[in-house]
This record gives C-alpha cells, sequence and structure tokens, in this order.
C-alpha cells in the first residue's frame, strides 16, 4: 500500500503541474513539441525512458483493481506502450506528435487535470 500511495502523490502531482503548464504556456509548449519531435533521437531515448518507467511501474506495482490503484498499473502499462511505439517507430511518431498535439490538446489537458487530481487526493488521503 506505501507504494500505491506514493505512486498516486508522485504521478498525481505530477499530472497537475503538466496540465496547468499546458494551460499557461500554450505556445511555448507547441513550440517545444515541435522541437522535439523533429528529433528522431529525442523520441527513441524518451522512448526509452517512458518504457524503463512503465516496466518499473507494471513490474512494482500489480494491482488489476478498478480503483486509484488500478488506474497506477494502467498507466504503467500505457508507458510501456507509449515507449514501444516511440522506440519501434520513431518517423510515425514523428509525423503524428504535432497535429495530436493541436487537436487533442484541450481532451489531453482535461485528463491530466481529473487524473491528476484523481490520484492526488487518493494519495494524500488514502491510510
Amino acid at each position: 500500500m506505501a507504494l500505491s500511495i506514493f505512486l498516486a502523490k508522485l504521478l498525481g502531482v505530477y499530472f497537475l503541474i503538466i496540465a496547468i503548464d499546458l494551460l499557461l504556456r500554450r505556445r511555448e509548449l507547441e513550440g517545444a513539441v515541435r522541437d522535439f519531435s523533429s528529433s528522431k533521437g529525442l523520441l527513441v531515448f524518451s522512448g526509452s525512458i517512458s518504457l524503463l518507467l512503465g516496466l518499473s511501474i507494471a513490474i512494482a506495482h500489480p494491482i488489476y483493481m478498478w480503483n486509484w490503484r488500478g488506474l497506477i498499473t494502467l498507466l504503467g502499462y500505457l508507458l510501456i506502450v507509449r515507449g514501444i511505439m516511440r522506440v519501434a517507430f520513431p518517423t510515425h511518431i514523428q509525423r503524428k506528435i504535432l497535429s495530436l498535439f493541436h487537436q487533442g490538446r484541450w481532451i489531453l489537458f482535461l485528463l491530466l487535470l481529473i487524473v491528476g487530481v484523481y490520484l492526488t487526493y487518493s494519495g494524500f488521503t488514502a491510510h
């Protein structure tokens, strides 16, 4: 349970910070996404980090429940998929990432905000 609480606090606060940053600094982040997506090396490197983090969460936190603890495990598996996609298909990701950022910016913001609030609340109120 201690690991679940730690990961809920860590991921929750992280998602909240990213959501607020996405809301307040949209133009700067758009430029950063453009620069980031232009480098296959950065995409592969970030994919390796995502894969490593996702595997760490999935291996250390294999909890399959319909609550905040299961959500943490699901996020680990999503990181694994994201990592594999970036490592295996950097050219495809390179072509799609900027358009996905433009089209899904508000959806991404809402998802980060909702998941961030939920995990932060769950992590800081768990006993």
